[in-house]
């Protein structure tokens, strides 16, 4: 089994992935600043502090430290000596990135160097997984859109992403790393603190605020469950077919906003809407991820449908004080 090094593995995506590595067998120390997981940070968020309360570290080292602490980063890849380093350390909103460029750049591409730059110098390391994001692609050229199609990211976001993507590739190289990265999308699930679509549908459904649907809800996003996600990027971090690659790792389902509506008020839920005909200028035009490439080298195995998932996202997040249909 590998030993793994996660730098932000206390975060949304992170501590599902080390849960999963864990039950897996694999060795797993976690760099991030638990501050930023507090009661005060996600206050508000019962349910996300909750599961994170019962889940966070469990099973792992953790260095208590931001991914841009340079010196840190450095004694910890020399002491830990990982075989595997998964950078998840990333800024998660396209609307931080319009609004504040700077730190979009700081957070995206300058600490992705830094990891690069600590894991050159502690040696040992064997392949380095960079956790990108769809937006990368920009407009979807095709639909389902494949790992090898354009990428034309329309916004700082996907332009950022996308930077550090051929960044982690050229600095692999030099360095003889087996370098992988991964694009997620629309990602939802326990523990996330982040207003993703469906975290905000979950809270309409729990308090009965107005749910705003942008595009009179017929944009798409490929949703996917964050413990499909986890186990993807644990199957590209660990098989030998993941080495050098990049891929698709969501549910390969496209779903309107819309249509997520329909699915919670099926469960009971009454979410109130209001229809915005314009669509999000920030966002790009979007629908199915093609995840042929993973299912195939990865054996990635996407098994959770929207109407699955999201019924059991509503149940924890929502539960007994939702609004009654």
């Amino acid at each position: 089994m590998a030993g793994f090094l996660l730098i932000g593995g206390a975060g949304f995506i992170g501590s599902h992935l080390t849960h999963r590595l864990i039950d897996d067998g694999h060795d797993v120390s976690v760099v991030d600043d638990r501050r930023r997981y507090s009661e005060a940070a996600i206050a508000g968020h019962d349910a996300v502090r909750a599961w994170r309360e019962a889940h966070l570290l469990r099973g792992a080292r953790v260095h208590d430290v931001t991914a841009g602490d340079g010196g840190a980063l450095h004694d910890i890849v020399a002491a830990e000596r990982p075989d595997v380093v998964v950078q998840l350390a990333n800024l998660p909103l396209a609307t931080v990135a319009r609004d504040d460029p700077a730190h979009a750049r700081a957070s995206i591409v300058d600490a992705t160097a830094g990891v690069l730059d600590a894991v050159a110098a502690g040696g040992g390391v064997r392949r380095f997984t960079y956790v990108s994001s769809s937006m990368v692609y920009g407009d979807f050229a095709r639909d389902p859109m494949p790992e090898d199609g354009p990428c034309r990211p329309r916004e700082a976001y996907g332009r950022l992403k996308l930077e550090a993507e051929r960044l982690v590739r050229r600095r692999a190289r030099a360095l003889g790393l087996e370098a992988t990265v991964v694009r997620p999308s629309a990602v939802y699930g326990p523990g996330d603190a982040h207003g993703r679509f469906i975290q905000r549908l979950a809270g309409a459904a729990r308090d009965g605020h107005t749910l705003v649907l942008t595009g009179g809800g017929l944009t798409r996003l490929d949703f996917t469950a964050v413990a499909d996600l986890a186990a993807g990027i644990a199957a590209a971090s660990t098989k030998s077919a993941g080495a050098g690659g990049t891929f698709n790792l969501s549910r390969g389902e496209a779903r309107s906003l819309a249509e997520a509506v329909d699915i919670a008020r099926g469960c009971g839920y009454n979410v109130d809407v209001r229809i915005e005909p314009a669509a999000d200028a920030l966002r790009p035009r979007r629908g199915s991820l093609d995840v042929t490439r993973a299912r195939a080298l990865l054996g990635y195995d996407p098994v959770t449908s929207l109407e699955e998932g999201l019924a059991a996202h509503l149940a924890g997040v929502a539960g007994s004080a939702a609004v009654p249909a």
